[in-house]
């Protein structure tokens, strides 16, 4: 995003009175400017393309005519027009004067045939289907597909509006038809539109009716096989206590209900337990806000927003036995993030952790630790190190921590390591030898190593390590959303399961955002 003129003489000189907004001005370009769109096939998709409605744009406005320009306001305008993923590029400036604010949004094309492939070479996933993230025009969502892997099939629709109620309130509901069950849910809600915002609200829903596969030590086969019915209802929200564009300190809380009953597979449902239990839990979140805005980190060419922000919640979560647990528990609902500039990049630490706890002893809890290291020398060399580790106490049937395939070491199968232990390191250079081939797609060539694995408390530590080359490929005039695909060659070396040796693996987005 480039903001020049007036908001970089306001950032450099902070006594000045900053000027009064007189004009603010939105210019909305389709997927193919009129110097790009000479070609047949971009006048073509210009043409059935909807450009994103004015008024979505004017939505994530925190500027007006009349109002003191303000150079965090105005860097938060880019980051909430970035954030619905439908522009490919996003620009806020202003006039040497002040006087004038510019937003320009460049749409991307977000009507696209869905489909992945993810392979080991012994293993495969796939999916077809069709997304569209700008539905009408609204930067709504519909997305239908099919997904088969080694486990199960699934059938998924689901829809997503943002402020569709009175242009405020948000929803999205799904639908998942399994070939072992099903599921389905929903959310409405009134999010923090800005750091600013004073109020938010949020009730939402999850049912699943089906077959939970638990596996251990690498085995490709379940262990264990259960019946799983599980419903989930939250309703919470939260208030600003301090709030501005350059931090908050927001109050919050949540009541859950639960139920969530497993039995043996094949058993006859009379024999089904019915186990409802219900949580309180309070919260504070304090923000320092900090972003930077990059490229060539998690997509190709596009403009990304880093959050470097340094932000804490400390929470409690009270599970009485009045609500259906055995007896009183409570536990702690921590988060910790923080980020920072260093030369040429930047990092982020990231940590979670939550519990409960009665008489003393935890009954349950779950706690991960994650770093990210960026440089980028030269805007299109860049070099990822991630690392992360968990740790779980009693976690429900199926989830446990589960390496393999599409999370984790790469050339390893489906569920290669599972357990209540887990780390996971990467290192990826990459550099972007084509920006832009034919103004429609970028090309990069990669390096990279990995290792990580999961076990279970008291069982010998697991894991695996590979490294390889591969080749990252992105569509540039898609919307910021689409993630690049990976054709990998990489050499697997050997475990207590796996045999060393050579695997092409494909697949899309890269290996360290699914386990964030």
């Amino acid at each position: 995003m480039a903001v020049a003129g007036a908001l970089r003489a306001q950032a450099s000189a902070p006594d000045t009175v900053a000027p009064r907004l007189q004009h603010v001005v939105i210019v909305r370009h389709d997927i193919f400017d009129s110097v790009d769109a000479r070609s047949w096939y971009a006048r073509l998709a210009n043409r059935i393309h909807v450009r994103t409605r004015r008024s979505v744009v004017e939505r994530e406005m925190l500027l007006h005519s009349g109002e003191i320009l303000d150079s965090a306001r105005a860097a938060e305008t880019g980051r909430n027009l970035r954030r619905l993923q439908v522009f490919r590029d996003v620009v806020v400036d202003t006039s040497a004067d002040g006087a004038t604010l510019r937003v320009i949004t460049r749409d991307g094309w977000t009507t696209r045939p869905y489909a992945t492939f993810r392979s080991t070479g012994t293993q495969k996933l796939f999916s077809v289907g069709m997304l569209e993230t700008n539905l009408f025009g609204l930067a709504a969502t519909l997305d239908a597909r099919y997904v088969q892997d080694p486990d199960r099939s699934l059938l998924r629709f689901a829809f997503g509006a943002p402020r569709l109620l009175s242009n405020r309130v948000s929803t999205g509901v799904f639908y998942n038809r399994l070939s072992d069950g099903g599921s389905a849910g929903g959310v409405i809600e009134q999010p923090f539109f800005s750091l600013s915002s004073r109020n938010a609200a949020r009730a939402a829903f999850v049912t699943f009716d089906g077959r939970v596969l638990r596996f251990r030590d690498g085995s490709p086969r379940a262990v264990d096989s259960l019946d799983r019915l599980f419903t989930l209802a939250s309703i919470g929200g939260a208030h600003a206590i301090r709030a501005s564009p350059r931090g908050y300190v927001r109050i919050g809380g949540d009541l859950q209900y639960r139920r969530d009953d497993f039995v043996p597979r094949r058993t006859p449902a009379i024999a089904s337990p019915r186990s409802v239990t219900g949580t309180a839990i309070g919260y504070v979140d304090i923000s320092k806000a900090n972003f930077l805005v990059t490229r060539n980190y998690r997509m190709l060419g596009q403009p990304e927003d880093v959050d470097l922000s340094t932000t804490v919640r400390l929470g409690l979560a009270v599970a009485p036995s009045a609500l259906g647990y055995a007896r009183n528990g409570v536990g702690p609902v921590l988060y910790a993030q923080t980020g920072a500039r260093i030369p040429h990049g930047f990092a982020t630490v990231v940590g979670r952790m939550s519990g409960l706890a009665s008489a003393g002893a935890v009954d349950s809890g779950t706690a991960t630790l994650s770093g990210t290291l960026v440089l980028q020398p030269h805007p299109r060399h860049t070099f990822v190190a991630f690392s992360m580790m968990g740790w779980d106490k009693n976690p429900y049937p199926g989830e446990e921590f589960d390496l393999g395939l599409s999370r984790g070491p790469r050339a390893f199968a489906l569920h290669a390591f599972t357990g209540d232990r887990q780390r996971y390191s990467v290192a990826e250079y990459r550099w972007t030898v084509f920006p832009s081939i034919a103004k429609s797609f970028a090309a990069a060539v990669a390096t990279f190593a990995e290792t990580g694995g999961a076990w279970f408390d008291g069982s010998p530590k697991r894991s695996g390590s590979d490294a390889g080359l591969g080749l990252r490929t992105a569509p540039i005039r898609s919307a910021a959303n689409v993630g690049a695909s990976r054709f990998d060659l990489v050499r697997r070396f050997a475990t207590d399961r796996e045999p060393a040796g050579w695997v092409v693996v494909l697949g899309t987005g890269f290996t360290f955002d699914a386990l964030r």
